[in-house]
């Protein structure tokens, strides 16, 4: 009995652990919410020598968000769209601005406009296991983020009995099951008082019966960004000597051309390996990319955001160095009729093909 108390106890917590972080009583769904910023309007009036005038505050729609969930928050996933321009006046078209994804201990955020994927920790479920004992005995993720917050009332919300909780003197948060329906933001004296909203989130439809697309959760540009971040020192080493079939040298006079999201891996003039990714080709034609150095597997150099100027010449040994020898030259890009990149005196510059299509380099097959 002394050995299998233990062990039991040891099973339990196990068990506990694997099924901490469920924030949501709901298995699955999709919402739609409509953030809302305020605008101020002023009036001004002089009737009979009598002057009136008073201000308030109007919301506008400004961003439209669509929010799913799967395994009853433990996994889900954000797309942000731009509807409005500042004070209210409708865009012709909504422009998505974001993505966002949470799973296991990550939070990716892709920011659409630049190209460029952010990879931070999932903060909540960060929180919740650090305080595992007290989120077991609230069961709520709400007042374990928030310690000290209770439920001070409840509103009814897309026919939903939302909770409202007062989390400090700026916010007010809105949660039916342990889904934010509302969340409003306030204003406030310099004394604490609140005096008017400043922006809002409000939930405008529901769907917790159909069934959710599971491929959104695996989307292509962190499909891409894991591929990339694949390649370190060896591995380009590996494709560059013995893998030709991955990848398409770029030619010396014709130049190759690129493309957004294209990935090259390069050997410089100096021996370094590297890779690169196109982030975007701006309106003024000019290439911006991430890349990174390689010596002996040990990355010696990273930039997440370099620009080249249309018709530059490049020491990606040296991207900053005001002077460079013709010599220590790597390539040159140049914008005509076509975006290409022209190597000068670098060992290789390949397209590695793969980041066109598949975003995956099966494994070698030897030929028996």
């Amino acid at each position: 009995m002394k050995i299998w108390i233990p062990l039991l106890f040891l099973i339990s917590l196990t068990t506990a652990k694997a099924q901490e972080f469920k924030p949501f009583k709901i298995k699955s769904g999709k919402i739609t919410y409509q953030k809302l910023k305020y605008s101020t309007v002023s009036s001004y009036s002089n009737k009979n020598g009598v002057e009136t005038s008073y201000s308030k505050q109007v919301p506008y729609v400004a961003e439209q968000v669509f929010y799913c969930w799967d395994q009853f928050g433990d996994i889900a996933f954000e797309e942000v769209y731009k509807v409005s321009k500042f004070g209210g006046e409708l865009l012709p078209e909504k422009v998505k601005i974001t993505e966002q994804l949470w799973i296991d201990e990550h939070h990716y955020y892709f920011d659409i406009k630049n190209n460029k994927v952010s990879d931070d920790l999932y903060y909540l479920r960060k929180k919740c296991r650090e305080r595992f004992q007290y989120y077991q005995i609230t069961d709520s993720w709400i007042k374990t983020l928030y310690m000290g917050t209770d439920k001070s009332g409840t509103e009814t919300i897309l026919d939903k009995k939302a909770d409202c909780y007062k989390i400090d003197k700026y916010t007010d948060l809105y949660a039916w099951k342990g889904l934010e329906l509302k969340n409003v933001s306030y204003y406030t004296t310099p004394k604490g008082e609140r005096l008017y909203p400043n922006r809002a989130k409000i939930a405008v439809k529901i769907d917790t019966l159909s069934p959710i697309n599971k491929a959104i959760f695996n989307p292509t540009w962190l499909k891409r960004e894991k591929f990339y971040n694949s390649l370190d020192g060896d591995k380009i080493s590996e494709i560059v000597d013995t893998r030709p079939n991955v990848t398409e040298q770029a030619d010396n006079i014709k130049g190759i051309e690129l493309q957004k999201n294209d990935i090259f891996l390069f050997v410089t003039n100096k021996l370094q390996l590297g890779k690169m990714q196109v982030l975007k080709i701006d309106s003024n034609k000019q290439l911006i990319i991430k890349y990174s150095l390689y010596s002996f597997n040990n990355e010696i150099n990273k930039n997440n955001s370099f620009t080249i100027k249309n018709n530059t010449l490049v020491n990606i040994d040296a991207p900053f160095s005001k002077e460079s020898f013709p010599k220590d030259l790597d390539f040159k890009w140049s914008v005509s009729n076509k975006t290409k990149l022209f190597p000068q005196n670098n060992i290789s510059v390949l397209l590695l093909k793969p980041s066109r299509t598949t975003l995956e380099i099966k494994k070698y097959k030897r030929n028996n």
